[in-house]
């Protein structure tokens, strides 16, 4: 069974329609930046030598969902938003659960 492919439909926009269309574009450029900033934290904290950048790093490569993730871990999404980027820590706990959920244990190594 083939996908129903677009249609383009070409025409003049409304006057209320363009008005929206420009409210659109200003929200978009307003939260632009802060959207970039938290992708470069997500991307900095992800890159720690930590058990917590390790574990950052297992959760982006996880084929599950992040809503998944969290929900299976206990947490919130906008919890798990929060340690992903760095600007929240997690209990030994929570982390022990995240692992957990993304197939990992902790053990020593002798």
């Amino acid at each position: 069974m083939s996908q129903p492919r677009a249609r383009r439909i070409a025409r003049e926009l409304t006057p209320s329609e363009r008005e929206r269309l420009a409210a659109y574009r200003r929200q978009i450029a307003e939260e632009l930046p802060e959207l970039q900033a938290r992708d470069q934290m997500r991307k900095d904290a992800r890159q720690e030598a930590t058990l917590s950048g390790e574990l950052r790093q297992a959760i982006h490569q996880s084929d599950l969902p992040l809503a998944e993730i969290a929900m299976r871990a206990g947490i919130t999404p906008m919890v798990l938003d929060d340690f992903l980027t760095g600007e929240r820590t997690l209990r030994s706990d929570v982390m022990d659960r995240l692992a957990s959920v993304l197939g990992y244990e902790l053990s020593r190594v002798e």
